[in-house]
C-alpha cells in the first residue's frame, strides 16, 4: 500500500500543478492579447516582434508536426513520473526523480508558452539556465527549425535524465552542460552570440539580475530573454522591476509568471 501511494504521489502533484496552470490560462491569454495590441501600436520593431510572439501564445496554435513532437515529450515526462529512481539533488540529499520532475518541471501549459516564444523568435543559438529533466528544453528545441538549444544544469544525475527525455522524444538539437552556473555560464556565453535565453533555476533577485547582465552583454542584437518565476518572492519582483528598465531593453511583457525582455 505504501509503495503504491509513493508511486502515485508525484503524478498527483503534477496533475495539481497542471490543473492550477490551466485554470489560470484564460486570464493569462486575455492579458497577453491586451499586451500584444499595445506592443503592436508602438511601431518599434522589437515591440512589434514581441507582440507577434504574444499573439502566438494567445492563439496557442500548433501544427500537426509540432503537436506530435510535443506528445512525444509528454510521453517521456510520463515515463519519468513513473520512475522509482533516486538521484542526488539539493544540499547533497537524494530525491525521487519522479518527484523532482513533478515539482520543478514546467507543466505542459507553461512549457507551451516557451514553445511559442521560441517558434516566433527562431534563435540560431538558444540558451536555458536550469535543465531539470529536460522537459522545457524539449518544448523549446521542438520549435527551432535550424537552431540549437544549450541548457545548463548543476546536477549530473538530472542532466542524464534530460538526455533520456530528449532521446525518448527524438530531439537531436539540444545539449546539456553540467556544472554550477558560476562555473558554466561565462564559458558557455563565450561560445556564441546568443539570441534567446530562458533564465530559470535560481529564484533569487540579485542572482537573476546578474544573469540578465551577463547574458545581455553576450547576446546578439534583438535577443529575447525570458525570466521564470518573476513573482516568486519580493527579491524576484524587485529584480523584474529593475531589469525591465534597462537601457538595452526595447520592450517587455509579462506572461503569467514569466517576464519577457526584447533587447535592442
Amino acid at each position: 500500500m505504501g509503495t503504491t501511494t509513493g508511486r502515485r504521489r508525484p503524478r498527483l502533484r503534477f496533475a495539481r500543478v497542471e490543473l492550477k496552470a490551466r485554470l489560470l490560462l484564460p486570464s493569462i491569454r486575455r492579458s497577453v492579447a491586451e499586451q500584444a495590441r499595445h506592443l503592436r501600436s508602438l511601431g518599434e520593431p522589437q515591440a512589434q516582434r514581441l507582440g507577434e510572439a504574444l499573439e502566438r501564445i494567445a492563439s496557442d496554435h500548433l501544427s500537426p508536426d509540432a503537436r506530435a513532437a510535443l506528445e512525444r515529450v509528454e510521453a517521456a515526462r510520463r515515463a519519468t513520473l513513473r520512475s522509482l529512481e533516486r538521484v542526488s539533488w539539493a544540499d547533497g540529499s537524494t530525491e525521487s526523480v519522479a518527484w523532482i520532475c513533478a515539482l520543478a518541471s514546467q507543466p505542459p501549459s507553461g512549457a507551451r508558452l516557451l514553445h511559442h516564444l521560441a517558434a516566433v523568435w527562431q534563435p540560431r543559438q538558444a540558451l536555458e539556465l536550469g535543465t531539470c529533466v529536460g522537459v522545457s528544453a524539449a518544448y523549446q528545441a521542438v520549435a527551432l527549425r535550424t537552431g540549437t538549444l544549450t541548457t545548463l544544469e548543476a546536477y549530473p544525475a538530472l542532466a542524464d535524465r534530460a538526455e533520456d527525455t530528449w532521446r525518448l522524444a527524438q530531439i537531436d538539437n539540444a545539449r546539456v552542460v553540467v556544472g554550477r552556473f558560476a562555473d558554466t555560464l561565462a564559458p558557455t556565453l563565450a561560445e556564441a552570440a546568443w539570441d534567446y535565453a530562458f533564465i530559470d533555476g535560481n529564484h533569487q533577485g540579485r542572482a537573476t539580475e546578474g544573469y540578465v547582465e551577463q547574458v545581455s552583454r553576450s547576446a546578439a542584437p534583438g535577443a529575447l530573454l525570458a525570466l521564470d518565476d518573476i513573482d516568486y518572492n519580493d527579491g524576484m519582483r524587485a529584480a523584474w522591476d529593475s531589469v525591465r528598465q534597462r537601457p538595452d531593453v526595447a520592450a517587455s511583457a509579462v506572461v503569467g509568471k514569466i517576464g519577457l525582455l526584447a533587447l535592442r
